[in-house]
């Protein structure tokens, strides 16, 4: 099993920071079996459409997230 984050997007694709640490800001999903059933979760939970290898959009197009495993979002 594998720890999945779900990394904060805005509505031009970019990644969110943190305006006070410019961390990088982030939803814990949990852990999953595969990428797969963690960007369902992601949707489900975040209540979100997945459009492509793990980037998934807001109904309003908003913004998204990016699903990720913890060793993924290491490389960010």
């Amino acid at each position: 099993m594998l720890h999945f984050l779900a990394v904060v997007l805005n509505s031009g694709g970019g990644v969110v920071r943190d305006a006070k640490t410019d961390e990088i800001r982030i939803e814990e999903l949990g852990e999953f079996e595969s990428k797969e059933l963690a960007i369902d979760n992601a949707c489900a939970q975040l209540n979100c459409e997945h459009i492509t290898k793990g980037v998934i959009v807001r109904d309003d197009h908003t913004g998204g997230f990016m699903v990720c495993d913890t060793q993924e979002f290491a490389e960010l």
